[in-house]
């Protein structure tokens, strides 16, 4: 759902569990595997019950991303817009930035309420460390969900217009 408002919520994960089995593949076409499979839904839920549902999901071309989006539209009953881009396998946490930036502001001047990036450490655990001013651990289907109070593109990542809401991994839920 779109809005005008000045606030927006970001959702950093990493992608679920890969399979390493098939020496053959290249790391870019490494599908997942299980665990990965059992993961991505349960984190879906999760987002769902922290009213985190996302309009647009920026995801890597790689395998394992698509196969993380799979799994969390599985258990959703709306369609988020994906937008993949090979930019954001083994990203920096400055093209990470680049594309919620490029993404949070839509063509007639409203805002997605939520964007998801799904991406790759070590990019992403260091996005999630800078942003939240502590070392985060970013395990395999991992989830920050930060609140951006944002003036400007310019400045929507500036540690004064954000603060991270929570965290949560999947070997958390098995302990809920």
């Amino acid at each position: 759902m779109a809005s005008n408002q000045d606030s927006f919520t970001v959702c950093l994960m990493r992608h679920a569990k890969s399979d390493w089995d098939d020496n053959s593949l290249s790391d870019h076409d490494r599908p997942l595997n299980q665990r990965g499979r059992r993961d991505a839904p349960r984190m879906a839920k999760w987002l769902a019950s922290r009213r985190c549902l996302p309009d647009v999901i920026l995801g890597s071309t790689a395998v394992r991303v698509r196969e993380t989006i799979d799994g969390l539209k599985s258990v959703w009953t709306h369609e988020p817009l994906v937008l993949l881009s090979p930019s954001l396998y083994l990203s920096t946490p400055t093209t990470i930035c680049e594309h919620i930036v490029s993404e949070s502001i839509n063509a007639d001047g409203t805002r997605p309420a939520c964007v998801l990036v799904i991406a790759h450490n070590p990019g992403m655990e260091s996005l999630v460390s800078q942003w939240s001013g502590f070392a985060l651990p970013m395990s395999t289907a991992a989830i920050a969900i930060f609140k951006c109070h944002a003036i400007g593109p310019e400045d929507v990542f500036s540690p004064r217009v954000r603060h991270m809401v929570e965290s949560m991994r999947p070997k958390l839920l098995d302990d809920h």
